[in-house]
């Protein structure tokens, strides 16, 4: 969006959090380092850094105007509620069809080889699940809870905060772990078409990783009232 040259590099779970620690002081990704040798973590600071150092297109409005408490305030929930959410449903999910997991390292140029990925899948699911506390109680409150999530994600489309004609911070932060999300054909299935799930759709057309239907219990994946939801 903002034009910059950059290269990506891939790292495998778990091991990426070893090596972020070591170049970047913390564990978590994203993190970038530019060519002056900062080193920035974390998707917020990440997309502040880069308006700082290139205006256009602005993921944030200006203070002054009064979209921007809004769009921090959006932002700031997707990166500390929807995306834990997103990562323990993941791998419960891969827990259970932990030979999924190199679907989401399709399009990744990762230095191990195939075959002991696929090896190393159910060990690796395991951990992460593990680190991201996404035990059985965990997930199925996650479940029970998407529909007053995805209530809350319509209602910043309705007003405005999110689904502008250019990707704001807010949009990037929600669309990218909904998008995410919907490579369960599980949750996929449950979501359907509502308005939630167009952003996601639109600015991430394209996503690697699918867990096939039928990972988690179909009884998690009611919607409120105990009512399943259509399939699309």
């Amino acid at each position: 969006m903002k034009g910059l040259a950059y290269r990506r590099v891939d790292m495998p779970p778990v091991v990426s959090r070893v090596l972020q620690r070591r170049r970047f002081d913390g564990g978590t990704v994203p993190a970038v380092a530019f060519p002056d040798g900062a080193h920035i973590v974390g998707s917020r600071a990440i997309l502040r850094e880069l308006d700082a150092r290139t205006a256009e297109p602005p993921l944030l409005p200006p203070e002054d105007d009064p979209a921007h408490d809004a769009i921090e305030r959006a932002e700031a929930w997707g990166d500390e509620v929807l995306q834990p959410l997103v990562r323990r449903l993941i791998w419960a999910a891969l827990r259970r069809r932990p030979e999924a997991m190199p679907s989401y390292g399709s399009a990744a140029r990762l230095p191990i080889p195939d075959v002991v990925a696929r090896l190393a899948a159910p060990l690796v699911a395991i951990a992460e699940q593990r680190i991201h506390q996404a035990d059985d109680p965990n997930v199925r409150a996650d479940l029970a809870h998407l529909d007053s999530h995805l209530k809350r994600i319509e209602g910043w489309l309705d007003d405005g905060t999110l689904g502008g004609e250019v990707a704001n911070a807010a949009d990037l932060q929600i669309a990218s772990s909904l998008r995410l999300l919907l490579t369960l054909e599980d949750v996929d299935r449950r979501i359907g078409d509502r308005p939630a799930a167009a952003p996601a759709r639109r600015w991430f057309p394209d996503f690697p990783g699918s867990v096939p239907a039928g990972a988690l219990p179909a009884a998690w994946l009611r919607a409120e009232g105990g009512v399943a939801s259509p399939e699309r």
